[in-house]
């Protein structure tokens, strides 16, 4: 549904879309946020087939989630996102999670690029060659995606492969997935004691099928981690702050 300027998509909440608690996963909440997001470009007519013809692809770069409470299993939740006033080469996105009742789950705000893939380059918004609206006075909060430190490349890196299930129909591994490395390194206890509240991605390369990676990660203070993914190379692929 489209309505003054903001796209809202109704999802209800699957077995396959929760963990062992019967909670909506954070990476599948990410993954149903950019469905979302992906349904309002399509409406506007700059989707994913309007933009591969032109040789363009819209690029997630930051996003800043916020969990209330989190969805469970067999409820119906409502995501509403729209566009806000454009920065530079970014294209700023916000999101707001409802329950079936209306109330307020999650929120985030998010930061996108235009990417041309033939040239493998940056380009920016006025390539779209569109005007996006934007709804007045409305922001699921205030500010940019923070900037998350860098951890140092691993010492004694455990190197895992990037598969086929982690990819995206752009032939990278697939935004949440990250996310969801980063959460299977925590232990099956941990999780039975804590519940996610917040994540900052900040998305820096990507990887593609048979790309190793590894993962650096340090608890700088309680329940705050700071997370570095690097390609075997040492490029950085992405940082991450989880606060649970």
């Amino acid at each position: 549904m489209y309505n003054n300027h903001v796209y809202s998509r109704m999802f209800e909440i699957c077995g396959y879309d929760v963990d062992h608690n019967c909670n909506l996963s954070i990476s599948k909440l990410l993954s149903m946020m950019h469905e979302t997001a992906w349904s309002h470009v399509n409406y506007l007519k700059k989707g994913w087939m309007e933009l591969q013809k032109d040789g363009l692809y819209w690029a997630l770069s930051k996003v800043h989630l916020i969990v209330k409470k989190v969805p469970r299993w067999n409820e119906k939740i409502r995501i509403e996102t729209w566009a806000k006033k454009r920065e530079s080469i970014m294209f700023l996105r916000d999101y707001e999670v409802f329950s079936e009742t209306g109330e307020l789950l999650c929120y985030a705000i998010s930061e996108w690029m235009l990417v041309d893939f033939i040239l493998n380059k940056i380009v920016r918004l006025e390539r779209l060659n569109t005007h996006l609206d934007c709804p007045n006075d409305r922001t699921a909060f205030e500010g940019r995606v923070p900037r998350v430190t860098r951890l140092n490349f691993p010492e004694n890196p455990v190197l895992y492969p990037a598969v086929l299930s982690d990819l995206d129909m752009n032939q990278h591994v697939n935004n949440a997935s990250y996310v969801r490395w980063v959460i299977d390194k925590f232990s099956y206890d941990f999780y039975n004691q804590h519940q996610i509240k917040e994540v900052v991605v900040n998305y820096s390369n990507q990887l593609k099928h048979g790309d190793n990676y590894c993962i650096a990660m340090e608890e700088t203070v309680p329940n705050n981690f700071n997370i570095t993914l690097y390609h075997e190379d040492g490029k950085e692929v992405c940082k991450i702050l989880m606060i649970v």
